[in-house]
């Protein structure tokens, strides 16, 4: 079997190197222990149903009576047991500390708080990756594709949708393991926290999409009988592509696979707004201006545009230097040294008494945390209004918390595997991430920990079979046997979009003294007003290291929207009209919504690094920057710690 390269070899190596360019924003101012194995469980419940083809009245099919006596996927997928148990073999957990390594071979399935059975003994030898030897699909932008492979992509995904639900390679199986993954129905050491297991929110997202779309597109190509069909990817970084292309659009699944019914219709022809969960919400522009319309309606058109290109040339060069910066934090448990730390000086804060809310350490990379989330809330169904209310009747989808969901698909990760839009929108993802590898002189990890990290997928329509995949397997996509057309490596408008100076308010404190400022008070509430944190230190910057703005003990309901931006330097009546296309805009806190097993609320962090923002701004060896919070939230964001910058 051939085997993948332990290090980062020579496909790392950019192929065209970002220039340096002049600051578009120039200021005026001058212990070691070795970790027990971790126990995962498995948990699946009944979802909600609605008339679509997916039957979601349950998490992943209709029960059916077996021998084993289980309920839910597993007995939906008779002679399949595996899928109910991937999320198993996953390697990433050790409370941030070295030691043994996770495999599937000292992992128990069990939920003491469900009662619900494991699956049972794997009956399907797991075999491990083999690369491919030759590249044979290259994947091309959804918007460019010409009538015949438009058809053969609608053929493909139709046929997926045909085979019988006890396929695991079926489309309703497909959307199950994204939702099982994604929605807390797998659950990390339940003898001590019994946390959810997430491929989300850390170094884990990259590389599990890369895994997880690229078996897809493998069924795919199986369906027709055709190994050389590639997954088109939506193209939203484009001008091009800035619309749900017209591959994917229709009036029913029947007369269109590609289509789905539970998108937000207000938003099939409009131009796309990475800016999106901002208050108030841009209005709808339509895709693709005509040339008639007048010099405002051009304008915002151009603007929107301008917006977007900024959010990922941010994205992609100015915030993402670095693994870390751009993949993710490394995955922890609740019971890591750091949440330990942060516990501690959250109980400091509060004069040692009360139990702080700090439960999470990871935090997503600038990849997930930007545009991937946006286009998932931009183009999933939104909620209703009050005073109607959200009802599994009216479309709702029953998620993991026992409650219904109406922003669906895309817009809830529990459903969004159920839209065909959602693996092209991966595709484009993944594109981003290869982009970054090979043009822009992105590395990846070396932590063995994420290399040797490993899931199981299933491969193979007529026969399907269980396949072993490591993250050191993937960081090729030429191992994978697929590239991404020459064109959409040579056109990248992004790289000419950066940021420059916002001119909509005030002078700021960078251009003049700023007014002495109340000092917040922690935890602090976000809900409709901006909040100021002045003079937050900046450290002096160590060599090798980076400037990180920490924000931590983030308590939101993950049922809803949530946002906040960070921006620096601008008065807080202003920062509300500061966004990606403004050197002053630092990020922010955004997460597609989900259920929660467990009721409440969940607590996160954001990780920002902030060299580029300071540079741009022309901060570099300022010892401190003004920095304000500006929610952008259905209901509430509460924030136990203040931001600090440190080195990392």
């Amino acid at each position: 079997m051939a085997t993948a390269s332990a290090g980062f070899s020579s496909f790392l190596v950019p192929a065209t190197a970002v220039a340096s360019t002049p600051s578009a924003c120039p200021s005026t101012l001058p212990k070691k222990n070795a970790a027990r194995p971790r126990r995962r469980t498995v948990q699946c419940r009944a979802s909600g149903g609605r008339g679509d083809d997916v039957d979601s009245r349950l998490l992943w099919l209709p029960r059916r009576e077996v021998l084993t006596g289980l309920s839910g996927v597993a007995a939906g997928f008779v002679g399949y047991p595996d899928l109910a148990s991937i999320a198993l073999e996953a390697n990433p957990v050790e409370s941030c500390r070295r030691g043994e390594k996770v495999t599937e071979k000292i992992v128990e399935c069990s939920d003491p708080n469900r009662d619900f059975p494991c699956p049972p003994a794997s009956r399907i030898p797991i075999v491990d990756f083999t690369p491919e030897r030759t590249v044979t699909r290259i994947r091309r932008p959804a918007h460019d594709l010409d009538a015949e492979y438009q058809a053969k992509y609608k053929e493909a995904v139709g046929k997926m949708r045909a085979l019988d639900k006890s396929n695991p390679l079926s489309f309703a199986a497909q959307a199950a393991v994204h939702e099982s993954y994604c929605d807390g129905h797998y659950r990390l050491d339940p003898t001590e926290k019994n946390r959810p297991f997430d491929v989300h929110f850390s170094w884990i997202f990259a590389p599990w999409h890369r895994m997880y779309i690229y078996f897809y597109e493998r069924a795919l190509g199986d369906l027709i009988g055709d190994d050389t069909f590639a997954l088109p990817y939506w193209s939203w970084d484009t001008p091009a592509g800035m619309g749900i292309p017209a591959v994917f659009k229709g009036v029913s699944t029947a007369e269109n696979p590609l289509f789905d019914p539970y998108r937000n219709m207000d938003n099939k022809d409009a131009l796309i707004d990475l800016d999106y969960l901002k208050t108030p919400r841009r209005s709808t522009i339509p895709f693709k201006p005509p040339p008639a319309w007048d010099a405002a309606a051009r304008k915002a058109y151009d603007d929107a545009v301008r917006t977007n290109l900024s959010t990922i040339y941010i994205q992609q060069v100015r915030d993402g230097k670095g693994p870390r910066a751009y993949l993710g934090e490394k995955l922890c448990s609740e019971a890591s040294s750091r949440v330990k730390e942060v516990n501690e000086r959250s109980k400091r804060r509060q004069g040692g008494g009360g139990a702080p809310k700090v439960k999470a350490s990871n935090a997503q990379g600038t990849l997930e945390r930007m545009a991937h989330t946006t286009v998932h809330v931009w183009a999933g169904r939104s909620s209703p209004k009050a005073p109607a209310t959200c009802s599994v009747d009216g479309g709702g989808v029953v998620g993991h918390d026992g409650q219904p969901h109406c922003s669906n698909d895309m817009g809830f990760l529990g459903t969004a595997g159920r839209d065909p839009l959602f693996y092209s929108h991966h595709a484009n993802v993944d594109r981003m991430w290869h982009l970054w590898s090979t043009k822009l002189g992105g590395r990846g990890f070396d932590d063995p920990e994420w290399l040797d990290t490993s899931f199981v997928f299933y491969d193979d329509v007529k026969s399907p079979r269980l396949v072993r995949m490591k993250f050191r397997d993937v960081l090729d996509t030429a191992n994978l046997g697929y590239t991404y057309d020459k064109e959409s490596e040579a056109a990248l408008p992004w790289l000419n979009s950066k940021p420059t100076r916002f001119s909509g308010g005030k002078t700021t404190r960078s251009s003049a003294p700023a007014k002495p400022k109340v000092v917040s008070e922690f935890p602090l509430t976000l809900t409709k007003e901006a909040v100021d944190v002045p003079s937050v230190a900046i450290p002096a910057k160590q060599p090798g290291k980076d400037l990180v703005l920490l924000i931590e003990g983030i308590e939101y309901d993950p049922q809803i929207n949530n946002k906040f931006d960070v921006i620096i330097n601008v008065p807080k009546e202003d920062a509300g009209k500061v966004g990606p296309k403004d050197c002053e805009y630092a990020g922010s806190f955004t997460v597609v919504p989900s259920s929660n097993a467990a009721g409440g609320t969940l607590v996160g962090k954001v990780t920002l690094f902030i060299d580029g923002v300071l540079e741009d701004l022309g901060l570099t060896g300022e010892s401190a920057v003004d920095i304000v919070l500006v929610p952008h939230t259905d209901e509430e964001i509460k924030i136990y710690l203040p931001p600090t910058i440190e080195n990392a």
